[in-house]
């Protein structure tokens, strides 16, 4: 009988032994199995994707002629120079614009090209001379002196992306003019920031985020002609003729951006639905802005966009 309770005790520290075993190894092993996964993620990396940084590179080579080179030059001919600015857009977007200024001497034929009687002619001479990177400025600096700019101009803005500036004064003023000449010759941080003020998100989705859009690579350009009374108005007109001289130009600046096609057609017994006014300066008769949504609309219907593979 004395055994009984030995056995009971043997069995109560057997039972605790257990219990123990079981809290100290094996809660913490169930807890470890059973937790879910949660992964950490970078939100300052995912909050960067919604910002939109643009930077606006312009390449200028400005090139000095002999006579007219600055005095205060910080190195000897040539070297480079870069200027940086940031403008916001908006709390998501900003747009940096990064001048990179080579400076150097010219070169014999530059020298032979700038002999020229006047500036369009030394334009078009140095033409195949300047570098053909897009985007690239050429400013060629002669002297105060040079008569290859007329008395009292002190700038010639070419065809090809080049220009002549005068000299005068320190590198300081000379910097400051070729600010203000690059700002004419290129896109400047400023209008770049008011043409996409309105464009590129801010966090919040407008009306347009959810409106669709057709995926396409090229565009179609249609030039119409209305003719409300073909009984009474004979009309025509060298829609040809006026495309090649004054639209195919510009539309071959752009092919590398979409492909554009153009055509033209008459529409006959077909209305303006709002009625133009007379402007005595130009003897014609005009729409103003608000009035032009009215017209397009009307005439769009008979586009026929919904059949056409490119963008109307």
């Amino acid at each position: 009988l004395s055994s009984v309770p030995a056995e009971r005790a043997r069995g109560r520290r057997a039972a605790l032994s257990f219990a123990t075993i079981a809290v100290v190894l094996g809660l913490p092993l169930w807890w470890k199995t059973t937790e879910t996964y949660r992964a950490a993620l970078p939100y300052a990396d995912i909050d960067e994707l919604g910002r939109l940084p643009f930077q606006l590179a312009v390449p200028v080579t400005v090139i000095f002629t002999p006579g007219s080179v600055p005095e205060d030059l910080p190195k000897p001919l040539p070297f480079r120079d870069v200027q940086e600015m940031e403008m916001p857009v908006n709390l998501r977007t900003s747009i940096t614009s990064r001048y990179e200024m080579f400076y150097r001497s010219t070169t014999a034929r530059e020298e032979a090209a700038l002999a020229a009687a006047t500036a369009r002619e030394a334009d078009a001479v140095l033409h195949p001379l300047q570098d053909a990177s897009l985007g690239s400025l050429a400013v060629y600096v002669v002297p105060e002196a040079s008569s290859l700019l007329p008395q009292g101009v002190s700038v010639y803005v070419g065809k090809h992306r080049g220009a002549l500036l005068r000299a005068g004064g320190s590198l300081a003023a000379l910097r400051t003019r070729l600010q203000q000449l690059t700002q004419v010759m290129s896109f400047t941080a400023s209008s770049v920031t008011t043409t996409l003020s309105d464009r590129v998100p801010d966090g919040r989705l407008g009306p347009d985020a959810g409106r669709h859009l057709k995926s396409s690579l090229g565009y179609e350009i249609t030039f119409s002609l209305l003719n409300p009374d073909p009984k009474s108005h004979a009309v025509e007109w060298d829609i040809e003729d006026a495309v090649n001289r004054y639209v195919q130009p510009i539309l071959d600046k752009l092919s590398l951006l979409a492909n554009f096609s153009v055509d033209s057609q008459i529409l006959y017994y077909a209305v303006l639905g709002v009625t133009p006014r007379f402007d005595k300066g130009s003897s014609s008769f005009l729409l103003s802005a608000h009035s032009l949504p009215h017209v397009i609309n009307p005439v769009e219907a008979r586009l026929g966009e919904l059949r056409a593979p490119s963008l109307p």
